[in-house]
């Protein structure tokens, strides 16, 4: 049997569409047939009830007491708002492992659980200090806990410390079905399970036949410029998705009444046909026209979450842009206005570069969105002017719009123990007065408090960790 996924209290967003599996008892059959989207082949009553036992609290169901049915440990996959768009892809995976236990998506703490149970996480960084207590309370339940997202897969040691007892690392997709074995043979996990670095992603699909989540198709993974405080490219060596693979996405999503669609691409201009070869430029046009011939009306590529570095537009790019996208803006990653900091960060490019882009979407009738962070390692408050008056020079000859993020240290990334500069006095208020004034908008007053948070929680629980904080000199990652 396939993985069979049930769902708990896991609700969408409105951009999204579900479709939540169902359980019919047909009282027309003496042997009665369970019916649910995974799969549609018969199952007999006693199968039936070794299904309901698996979600069982007890074994104290007298029908299944008198079968000599003992309850199955059950599986939950513990989600939360920010990582909720890689549903989909894993249940994706889980569901064509043959013999996967039946897995419960959860979007709270899974209450339910008890001993013998196993509860898988995704998360992100900044998310631990709000499941510190929640997996301490499971782990002294007796829950066995799995940890998985890019925290975990860049520090499994550190998930052990806090918790967890085993850490999927590599690609998810191809971690799972080993896992999923282990678990309905019962066996103890392994410390960590890996599906490697290296794996075609054209494999997986973000559509899960267990709920209608349709999240922008991803279309590459990992990143050729190894950015110092960029996790992306611990995803292992730059990978592209199939344009056979995308088609089957989108025919798919389309046939659900979807009529807009967008991409996941660090490099929006860098993605090719894994299986053609051909350059990008023909790539992402077979690609854009694809899509329209399938018949979506609004087209987004070039803008979040497909970022544009900045020195890769020319004409050739933005005629294509231009004859096939639904939008009027593009995402540039400028991160700093500061030449030093930008050659400190591995960027690949400069100020001018950023500003040669802007001109060249302009001129081709785009506007600008430019992502930018302030608060890097030992950034000064001459840094941060150096940086906004960037940004206010832009604004005052060009069409742009700047976005400001806070700096998080990330594990696995160069800077992963540099502690951030917190604007101080003065900075909060030239980023104030630029809020005012309408020259940037962002979350960096949103990543600033949780930046402090995640700091201020490593250093009451993880004080050793902590301390790799105060002793790496942010010049010496350079």
């Amino acid at each position: 049997m396939a993985g069979f996924v049930a769902y708990g209290d896991y609700d969408g967003d409105i951009h999204t569409h579900f479709l939540k599996p169902k359980m019919e008892f047909r009282k027309s059959k003496p042997t009665g047939v369970l019916s649910y989207p995974t799969t549609q082949a018969p199952v007999n009553a006693a199968e039936l009830l070794r299904l309901h036992m698996r979600h069982a609290q007890t074994a104290s169901d007298p029908a299944c007491v008198r079968m000599g049915l003992m309850p199955t440990p059950r599986v939950f996959f513990r989600i939360t708002p920010l990582t909720r768009l890689s549903v989909p892809l894993l249940l994706n995976a889980w569901e064509t492992i043959p013999g996967a236990p039946v897995i419960q998506v959860v979007n709270g703490p899974p209450d339910g659980a008890g001993r013998g149970d196993t509860v898988l996480y995704s998360f992100l960084t900044t998310q631990l200090p709000d499941l510190h207590t929640e997996i301490l309370c499971l782990r002294e339940k007796g829950v066995v806990l799995v940890a998985g997202g890019p925290h975990a897969a860049a520090d499994p040691e550190f998930m052990r410390r806090i918790g967890f007892h085993s850490a999927i690392t590599g690609d998810g997709e191809a971690a799972l079905p080993e896992l999923a074995r282990n678990l309905e043979a019962g066996l103890e996990l392994k410390p960590e399970y890996t599906g490697g670095r290296k794996n075609d992603i054209s494999k997986w699909l973000p559509y899960s036949r267990s709920v209608r989540t349709l999240p922008p198709l991803e279309l590459m993974r990992g990143c050729a410029h190894n950015c110092t405080y960029c996790a992306v490219p611990l995803s292992g060596p730059l990978r592209f998705r199939s344009l056979d693979s995308a088609r089957d996405y989108l025919e798919q999503l389309h046939s659900y009444g979807a009529r807009r669609v967008n991409f996941i691409s660090p490099s929006a201009l860098e993605y090719r046909d894994s299986h053609t070869g051909t350059d990008p430029l023909e790539s992402v046009a077979d690609l854009l026209a694809t899509a329209r011939h399938i018949g979506f009306r609004h087209i987004e590529y070039g803008i979040f979450p497909s970022e544009i570095r900045p020195g890769s537009l020319n004409r050739e790019w933005l005629r294509l842009l231009r004859e096939h996208v639904s939008h009027t803006r593009l995402t540039l990653g400028a991160q700093s206005g500061c030449p030093e900091r930008l050659r400190r960060l591995r960027r690949g490019h400069t100020p001018e570069d950023v500003e040669a882009s802007v001109i060249a979407a302009n001129q081709a009738g785009f506007g600008v969105n430019l992502d930018v962070m302030v608060g890097f390692p030992n950034e000064s408050l001459q840094e941060l002017i150096t940086t906004l008056n960037f940004i206010r020079r832009l604004h005052r000859n060009h069409r742009i719009h700047a976005q400001v993020h806070h700096f998080m240290p990330l594990p696995g990334t160069i800077l992963q123990h540099a502690l951030p500069s917190f604007p101080g006095i003065k900075g909060r208020e030239k980023l104030l007065q630029m809020e005012k004034d309408g020259l940037i908008t962002g979350h960096w007053k949103l990543g600033a408090r949780v930046a402090r948070r995640y700091l201020a929680w490593v250093q009451e629980h993880h004080p050793c960790t902590y301390e790799r904080f105060l002793t790496t000199k942010e010049t010496r990652l350079s």
